[in-house]
Parts: C-alpha cells; sequence; structure tokens
C-alpha cells in the first residue's frame, strides 16, 4: 500500500515539474520569438532609412522623371561659399555696398540654381543680396554671378558671410533690391566651395508621385509602412 502512495505522489510531483517545465519553456518561447521579431523589424526600419536617407537614389535625379526610380534616395548636396569682407581704408563704414564675384558651377554640373541661392552671415541671419551678370549653364542652372549686398564696417574690420545654393528647383526665390554700386577700401576673399547632405524638398515632393506598391518595389520589401510627407 505504502508503495502505491508513493508512486501516486511521485508521479504528481513528475506532472507538476512537466507543467512547470512547460509553462516556462512556452514563456521562453513567446519571448524569444517576440525578441526575434523585434529585431527583425528593427533590422527593417534601418534598412528603410538607410535607403532613403542615405543617398540620393538612382538614377541620382529620379524627381525630375516622370517614372518609377531604380532606388529612392531622398538626399540631395548643399553647397556653402565661404566670403570675407575687410575694410582697408582705415575708417567705419557705415552701410556700405559690396561686389562679390562668385563662380558658382565652373564645370556646369548643374548643382546651382538660381532661386536656390541665400545669403547669410556669420550670426546665420538672412542678409539680403541681389545676383548681377548672371552666366547660366542650362534652364536655370547658375554657372557665375556677382552677389551684392550690403554690410557696416569699424576700421579695418572683417566680416564672414556664406553663400549657400544646391540643385533643387522647388524653392521660393526671394525679392530683394540691393543697388549695384563701385565701392572701394575693401576686399572681399572668397574661401573653397564646402557641401553637405541636406533631404531634398524635391524629392520629398517627387515621393509623392509614387505609388505604395511602386514604392514596395524600389525598396525590395514585404513587410507594409507608411510613409507621411506633409507640405506646412
Amino acid at each position: 500500500m505504502t508503495s502505491h502512495v508513493d508512486l501516486a505522489v511521485s508521479v504528481g510531483l513528475f506532472l507538476t515539474f512537466v507543467a512547470v517545465l512547460f509553462v516556462y519553456m512556452t514563456s521562453f518561447l513567446s519571448s524569444y520569438y517576440g525578441l526575434k521579431t523585434t529585431s527583425e523589424l528593427r533590422t527593417l526600419a534601418y534598412d528603410i532609412f538607410n535607403t532613403m536617407f542615405g543617398g540620393k537614389g538612382v538614377p541620382s535625379n529620379w524627381e525630375i522623371y516622370n517614372r518609377v526610380p531604380v532606388r529612392v534616395g531622398l538626399i540631395t548636396d548643399l553647397h556653402r561659399i565661404p566670403v570675407n569682407i575687410t575694410e582697408t581704408g582705415g575708417s567705419d563704414r557705415g552701410n556700405i555696398t559690396v561686389n562679390v564675384s562668385i563662380s558658382f558651377d565652373a564645370s556646369c554640373s548643374s548643382k546651382a540654381w538660381n532661386d536656390s541661392v541665400r545669403l547669410y552671415n556669420s550670426s546665420y541671419s538672412k542678409v539680403e543680396f541681389q545676383l548681377y551678370n548672371q552666366t547660366f549653364c542650362s534652364e536655370n542652372f547658375l554657372q557665375t554671378a556677382d552677389v551684392v549686398f550690403n554690410v557696416s564696417l569699424n576700421a579695418s574690420q572683417n566680416k564672414l558671410f556664406f553663400v549657400y545654393f544646391s540643385p533643387q528647383r522647388n524653392i521660393t526665390p526671394v525679392s530683394y533690391s540691393v543697388v549695384f554700386t563701385n565701392t572701394t577700401d575693401y576686399t572681399a576673399q572668397v574661401y573653397p566651395e564646402e557641401k553637405f547632405n541636406i533631404v531634398s524638398v524635391d524629392k520629398l515632393k517627387g515621393l509623392r508621385n509614387l505609388n505604395y506598391d511602386e514604392v514596395i518595389r524600389t525598396l525590395g520589401i514585404e513587410y507594409k509602412f507608411k510613409v507621411e510627407v506633409s507640405e506646412s
């Protein structure tokens, strides 16, 4: 009789152990597959982000064509040319007009859309300017131009300005009026061009012209996702 009781107790303990082990394994596997799914989604999100924000796409100017690109990319180039203005007459100069000749695109690689040009001071505040004597490569892409603007200088003072431009076409042009005058007793030193990557307004607008299936096809994925592009 005692052996039957011991057997029953042993079986009960064994079944309890199996039940606990089953619950533990179920919980573990659930967590494992949850982590695996999360890891896959993170990798997918990284791939989508890297595709869209890691380059210009293929072709690099896909946004100007009315067809599906081989690869979607939302990045473009922003160019900047630093200009240093120095007073050389030895006296304070109030609101003088300076003229700086800029070579925007000597090789005509279509990187300086006329309406994209902006001028900022060293505090990154906008400065009113006007372009004169423009030469163009094709369409509205600049090759050279004179940038004319006003500046106040103390004796022997120098001030740094930045001329920005890009190949983006969907840019609202600025409208300033700066009279071209022949001012002396200053020098303008133009430094080498600098280049940065920015998100392209043209490409974002081009993305809106593609349907969902076309975007999925260029990314080469099967997961569904959502991209919102709004214009403020």
